[in-house]
């Protein structure tokens, strides 16, 4: 059957094909309203992420080699570490308790699969993608606008929380491990002071100035042959060589541990900031709103997409019943 033909069906049976293709638009008109399905509101938020998570690099960078920018924006890492955050069951629970979805959402309590539905509701009522300008994306749909809205930015909010919340938690382990390492060095190092104070008390304070300047008497006592003054004082020089070594490995010592010292104060400032003080980590380039137009149905799609479905449908069974018409009356001839 070719388009001429087609084209008679429709002209010889216009009238009928008008009253079913009218019916067929008032049935999707009528069947698309708010009685049959209730209109979805959509809310919108896009978000970046920022490049660092730390306060201490971000604010208090104490390394001239490495410069970190909190105000620069993430990359592709920090994106799609930020969708699988967004995701995360700490933002969809907190959602979900927050807003009393299951009740929202129209899921008995008494439900055998309520967890599984609740679930399947919220991913398909929030969507959360990256854009194609490495952006993220929080669209929410909802039957009431003002919680669409609510609940788009309310995630973005969570969003900062959660990754302080971990932030925190992680560095107040690290602030524990290395405020006990930092007082136990000082205390070392007290120790050794003390060990100090205890040969400072014995007369021996520096060996090598002390040794020069008793060898120094020494030589002009053995010139005015005082043989008492040189014991007295080979007796003096015995005792500051005999604990000279042990007094310089001291001294070594606590250098070495003030060092150390001055290294974990530069960590235990960062590790306290890190535990007490955050930041944003996400810049908000779109907040949402509470839409004054339903997303879904679109009607005039419904209306346009039944029309022409109808049509087809029409054209169709008529051509057939043309087609087994004509075919009936050759087999009389």
């Amino acid at each position: 059957m070719d388009s001429k033909c087609i084209v008679n069906i429709i002209f010889k049976n216009k009238l009928n094909i008008t009253i079913i293709l009218a019916l067929a638009i008032l049935c999707s008109i009528f069947f698309s309203s708010k009685i049959f399905i209730k209109p979805l509101y959509k809310s919108t938020v896009i978000l970046y992420p920022t490049t660092t998570y730390s306060v201490s690099k971000a604010i208090m960078n104490t390394n001239n080699l490495i410069y970190v920018d909190p105000l620069e924006i993430g990359e592709e890492a920090q994106t799609e570490q930020m969708i699988q955050i967004l995701h995360s069951s700490a933002i969809r629970d907190k959602i979900i308790e927050r807003y009393d979805l299951i009740n929202h959402y129209g899921i008995k309590e008494d439900s055998k699969y309520k967890l599984s539905k609740l679930i399947n509701a919220y991913e398909n009522k929030i969507k959360i993608r990256r854009t194609e300008y490495n952006s993220v994306k929080i669209i929410v749909f909802d039957t009431d606008p003002q919680i669409a809205a609510d609940i788009a930015n309310d995630i973005a909010i969570l969003f900062d929380e959660t990754m302080n919340n971990m932030q925190i938690e992680i560095s107040a382990k690290a602030l524990a491990i290395i405020e006990n390492e930092y007082n136990n060095t000082k205390n070392e190092i007290k120790a050794l002071e003390d060990s100090l104070k205890y040969f400072s008390n014995n007369g021996i304070y520096n060996t090598d100035i002390q040794l020069n300047a008793i060898y120094q008497q020494l030589a002009v006592e053995i010139a005015k042959g005082n043989d008492k003054g040189a014991k007295n004082l080979e007796k003096e020089i015995g005792k500051i060589s005999e604990n000279g070594q042990l007094l310089n490995e001291i001294k070594n010592e606590i250098e070495t541990k003030t060092s150390y010292l001055s290294l974990l104060k530069t960590k235990y400032d960062d590790a306290r900031i890190n535990a007490t003080e955050t930041i944003p980590h996400k810049f908000v380039i779109t907040s949402a709103y509470a839409s004054d137009k339903p997303a879904y149905p679109i009607r005039w799609v419904i209306v346009l997409v039944t029309f022409f479905a109808t049509f087809v449908c029409v054209v169709f069974v008529l051509a057939t019943f043309e087609y087994k018409e004509n075919k009936n009356k050759k087999q009389d001839e």
